[in-house]
């Protein structure tokens, strides 16, 4: 269904493209611009990953009213971002898409940049606005029908670099490669509260675990989340926020019961933001490669990214000094390319040992995030 749903969506562009061919971006007047479409409409983590590029954009040009096209779950993250003025919500492929095509096109938009979406749904919205100006991936298999394309400087550019790279083409630029997040008033209280009704009293040394995520390639050995888990318990009498969604909430609970020591399973029972405050209570964050990795790492939460298939370089921690990763994909994995998703046994994860991330801890975490707070 993808690739008929493809090869249309490139019939049909490719039509359009004849009869009007994409303008130059060249001969965008950047002083005229006054509405501006940014689509990220992916993942958490790709969400995230968007909003040092939404920051330079806004810091550069604070007149252009910046409006993004979201994920219908992960757009919350950008709910109350201040370089943000308006959110259109992705709806998937059905009906829904024709009616926002509709919405996008009666707000004129000046120029559409396309920060990270999948076609051929982004560059069917891209088009449809009715925008004179696309800025879009040089990958794309519908990149013909854009304005200016960005291809990757190098193959481990990180994920925040790529986004910059499409703002950079209007002189949008930043040093500050922070990736932001910004809870309601309250949030942090409620997440407190829920802390204290779990938990009896806040934990003074909460610490979290995502040990699960989109698939189970990405996973580090629910044993060894149990054992580490363990030993935080012992060192530091730390309780535990497990953080997962509904559909892993059976995974992570089962974890939960191995524990010695207190837990509490998000396992999809809080909204987004609600999850994301009560990982900002947290002294220290160990996860896999996934969206709550990412959104420690916003939240300035102290954070262990155990990755496998992919690099660090490409999408670990970036730009801050409160992430560290582990990753030995090339020690241990000789097979070129990564079976990703088909892999049978992510031995690349496997090959982490608990007394890994238990010296990381000690001497990356423990000397810069425990004993600072008590001097």
């Amino acid at each position: 269904m993808h690739k008929l749903f493809m090869k249309l969506a490139h019939t049909f562009l490719a039509r359009r493209v004849r009869r009007r061919p994409p303008r130059p971006l060249a001969d965008l007047d950047l002083g005229g611009v006054r509405r501006v479409l940014l689509i990220s409409a992916t993942a958490l983590g790709d969400t995230l990953f968007s909003t040092p590029a939404i920051r330079a954009l806004k810091e550069r040009f604070p007149a252009w009213e910046l409006e993004v096209l979201a994920h219908r779950v992960f757009g919350a993250l950008l709910a109350h971002n201040p370089h943000v003025d308006r959110i259109y919500t992705y709806p998937g492929r059905n009906r829904r898409l024709l009616t926002l095509a509709r919405d996008l096109r009666l707000r004129a938009f000046d120029l559409v940049v396309i920060l990270h979406g999948n076609d051929p749904e982004a560059t069917l919205l891209a088009h449809l606005t009715g925008s004179p100006y696309i800025i879009g991936s040089a990958k794309s298999p519908l990149a013909f029908a854009y304005s200016a394309t960005v291809s990757p400087a190098d193959p481990y550019e990180h994920a925040i670099e790529r986004r910059l790279n499409y703002v950079r083409l209007v002189g949008a630029d930043t040093n500050d490669k922070r990736m932001d997040l910004f809870l309601p008033p309250g949030e942090t209280d409620r997440a407190a509260a829920i802390l204290t009704e779990n938990f009896g009293a806040a934990p003074p040394v909460l610490m979290a675990f995502h040990p699960t995520g989109s698939d189970p390639y990405k996973w580090w050995p629910a044993a060894s989340f149990v054992e580490l888990g363990n030993f935080l318990y012992e060192s530091y009498q730390a309780p535990l926020l497990i953080i997962s969604g509904k559909g892993d909430r059976e995974q992570a609970e089962a974890i939960a019961a191995k524990l010695a020591g207190p837990s509490l399973v998000t396992g999809g029972r809080f909204p987004l933001l609600t999850v994301a405050a009560l990982l900002s209570h947290c002294r220290l964050l160990v996860a896999n490669d996934s969206g709550p990795l990412h959104l420690g790492l916003a939240l300035g939460v102290p954070s262990i990214g155990l990755l496998g298939a992919d690099d660090p370089r490409r999408v670990g921690p970036y730009g801050v000094d409160w992430g560290i990763a582990l990753h030995k994909r090339e020690e241990v994995c000789a097979l070129e390319p990564c079976l990703l998703k088909k892999c049978p046994r992510n031995i690349c994860l496997e090959a982490i040992a608990v007394s890994e991330v238990i010296k990381l801890i000690q001497e990356w975490w423990k000397v810069r995030y425990l004993l600072e707070d008590s001097k």
